[in-house]
């Protein structure tokens, strides 16, 4: 493990626990000892988990899946949120809706009413209502808006849950793990990973710590996702174009057409001339 990195995570405080009182037995392996009654997380299994993980996350990116993220703390929202939103997958910021997983056909059905009414809104509907009813409705629209901003656009369940603080975002967890959805989590000394696919150990507490762990994911979710739908006939296609870029490296040229040999060229001439001279 490179000195640097560590030092790196040091710096940015991924190494703070929860008080030694409060912490779940679950989570000893992580721990490296404690500190004025603070538990210390051990950075070089951390540092390994994180790797772990963008392996893990960069596979589910690069092969088209969604990934929602949660991180309705407060210390963990932008960061998540410039995250979620630069590498095309979604969020959940403000508050975690129950049901969002579980109940999916009713929250489609409540993101439908949020996206007619924000239609409604910019489409001029409300300026014919009374000034009572407008308040309703801006406030109705208000609520849709923190609940459903960044999922308005999730036709179906993600393929994975990625979540800041697994015990703040217990219900989320549940969620994913009642329909064996893939399910990751930074957790603190009071975490649980045995109900995940897998973890990183880590200050949840922090905004340093976790805008270090979101940068630290940006790799691997910054690549081009695969399309599954390219057709078949593709790779046949690259194959024919390589075959071109392969003739142009190697200097070959196409040969040129044959021309016809003198002797027929002349007995064509004579043949026009006698006709002529007839």
């Amino acid at each position: 493990m490179e000195k640097t990195i560590l030092n790196s995570m040091f710096d940015n405080l991924l190494h703070i626990g929860n008080k030694a009182n409060y912490w779940n037995p679950k989570m000893k392996s992580y721990i490296y000892g404690t500190v004025n009654g603070i538990h210390v997380i051990n950075l070089t299994i951390t540092a390994a988990k994180i790797e772990e993980v963008k392996a893990e996350l960069k596979e589910l990116h690069m092969s088209g899946k969604k990934i929602l993220f949660v991180a309705t703390k407060l210390q963990a929202r932008d960061a998540i949120a410039k995250l979620a939103s630069e590498s095309g997958h979604f969020y959940v910021s403000e508050k975690w809706v129950p049901g969002l997983l579980t109940n999916f056909k009713t929250i489609k059905r409540r993101i439908a009413t949020y996206m007619q009414l924000d239609k409604d809104l910019k489409g001029g509907a409300f300026d014919s209502l009374s000034k009572k009813e407008k308040a309703s409705k801006m406030l109705e629209l208000d609520k849709l808006n923190k609940a459903y901003a960044w999922v308005k656009e999730m036709k179906k369940i993600p393929d994975a849950v990625f979540v800041i603080d697994g015990i703040f975002e217990e219900q989320a967890i549940s969620e994913a793990n009642s329909l064996k959805i893939l399910a990751y989590a930074v957790l603190n000394t009071n975490g649980d990973d045995s109900v995940l696919k897998n973890c990183i150990p880590a200050n949840t507490n922090s905004v340093k710590s976790i805008d270090y762990i979101a940068a630290a994911l940006k790799d691997a979710l910054s690549g081009k996702a695969r399309d599954a739908s390219t057709p078949a006939t593709s790779t046949i296609a690259q194959a024919k174009v390589k075959k071109i870029d392969d003739t142009k490296v190697s200097g070959e040229k196409k040969a040129p057409a044959k021309k016809a040999p003198a002797k027929k060229v002349e007995e064509v001439k004579a043949e026009v001339e006698t006709t002529e001279q007839k």
